[in-house]
């Protein structure tokens, strides 16, 4: 039904890593790769995106590394994955010319609206705050 990007879900894992320190100086690439699992020369590619649009700074230099541009709170999954993915976020359909097309469209139109509203309503600075609630495991 929904496609999220590898890129997106990368994207929003490593803006929830920099919301966890949000204020407290810059996060290095490597704990982001670490944090979230993503390969680093992807994670460069993902920051490169966070940056031109305006979601990260990066900071050069010995304890450099990348910080959240905007408040966290006021950030929703559906405005990572529409700067990354394209207005669409992976959720388009190429309608067919069949005569089932009009009976299920509509179908699909609503879990577009609902999985949009979902991601939409969910915040960077919401998953976050799921680190102070459920214990991390390490093995």
């Amino acid at each position: 039904m929904i496609h999220l990007s590898t890129k997106s879900d990368y994207a929003i894992k490593a803006l929830v890593r920099l919301a966890l320190v949000n204020g407290d100086g810059p996060v290095q690439a490597r704990e982001i790769s670490t944090f979230a699992g993503i390969p680093a020369k992807f994670l460069e590619q993902v920051m490169h995106d966070l940056r031109q649009g305006g979601l990260v700074h990066s900071q050069r230099g010995k304890g450099g590394g990348y910080v959240l541009a905007v408040n966290p709170a006021s950030l929703s999954f559906a405005d990572v994955i529409d700067l990354i993915d394209g207005s669409h976020g992976g959720m388009g359909r190429m309608p067919r010319g069949d005569q089932a097309e009009p009976l299920v469209a509509p179908v699909w139109r609503e879990v577009r609206e609902r999985t949009r509203a979902v991601l939409g309503a969910a915040t960077i600075a919401a998953a976050a705050a799921r680190a102070s609630q459920d214990p991390m495991y390490y093995i």
